[in-house]
């Protein structure tokens, strides 16, 4: 079997995400291995693409092998995963800059949320992908149509993450600021590499069929948006400087009647205070200053 235009885009692939690896892997030992930094996920991402390039290039030799097919469209399937769990990690950092700043973070429950609806698409999609035998047909089934779907809610939900920090831009750290850049160059392009798979699994245009269909739509919708979100996520990642960890504690709350009782007695103190000062100084010896302080006292007492 010769090498066709399809093969040349498993090659670029290979060229491309081989330098990246450990450019991703700098990354992550650089900045700490945390999966709320996102760096974790672009070294999934890559390892994916190079797995799958690899086992594309193989079916030159055995093109009637069937489980390198499957290979390659799970390895296909996770692309969209790690890119979207990458920007989410990626405004986790952000939201923990406001943590240190101003202490006013988002919770962070909600980016856990939308990072499981993206692990449940993955995992339906990973699946759908094993369980279809038929290669004709582009790995289509209700898992992956599924999955494709939940790819979307997790896409609108980062968009969520995305808007609701940047109304925070203020309480961002100085430099912390080219995480939203990345994230929001990335998140149109994922969103094209999005339609392009609705398109065939919902649409069924043959011409969008990632085994058989049109090869430089392929390339244009879906290659090369995966490779300028990663090269511009990373490339701006270089120019970040390492931060501490941010600590995510609950100042005990207070009362509104304890509140009103502390007011209270800070106001009688700041009150005595003040009549203590406004006492006039007492002149002669030690004997008559005791006595005019103890005349003092009895009259505060007495009022």
């Amino acid at each position: 079997m010769a090498i066709d235009y399809r093969h040349g885009i498993s090659i670029l692939e290979m060229v491309v995400y081989s330098p990246t690896l450990f450019l991703a892997l700098w990354m992550a030992f650089h900045h700490g291995f945390k999966k709320s930094s996102g760096w974790f996920f672009f070294i999934v991402f890559c390892l994916a693409r190079i797995v799958g390039s690899a086992c594309y290039l193989a079916t030159i030799n055995y093109p009637s092998t069937a489980d390198l097919y499957i290979a390659w469209a799970v390895c296909t399937s996770l692309g969209l995963s790690p890119l979207i769990l990458a920007c989410i990690g990626l405004l986790s950092r952000a939201n923990d800059s406001i943590m240190r700043k101003t202490a006013n973070p988002l919770p962070p429950i909600i980016f856990r949320l939308v990072g499981t609806v993206a692990l449940v698409a993955v995992i339906l999609s990973i699946v759908g992908a094993t369980a279809n035998s038929d290669i004709t047909h582009g790995f289509v089934n209700t898992k992956t149509k599924v999955g494709l779907i939940l790819y979307l809610v997790a896409w609108v939900g980062v968009c969520g993450l995305f808007l609701l920090i940047s109304k925070r831009t203020q309480s961002i750290e100085d430099g912390e600021h080219r995480l939203l850049l990345a994230v929001g160059v990335s998140l149109p392009l994922i969103l094209v590499r999005l339609i392009y798979s609705l398109i065939y699994t919902f649409g069924q245009k043959t011409a969008f069929n990632m085994l058989a269909g049109n090869v430089t739509i392929q390339l244009v919708m879906s290659v090369l948006e995966e490779m300028v979100v990663v090269l511009v996520c990373l490339g701006i990642g270089l120019t970040l400087q390492v931060r501490p960890p941010a600590e995510y504690t609950q100042q005990p709350r207070v009362s509104s009647r304890q509140e009103d009782l502390v007011e209270l007695e800070s106001g009688s103190l700041m009150g005595q205070t003040r009549e203590k000062r406004a006492r006039p100084k007492r002149r002669g010896g030690p004997i008559t200053r005791l006595v005019m302080f103890i005349v003092d006292e009895i009259k505060d007492r007495k009022q």
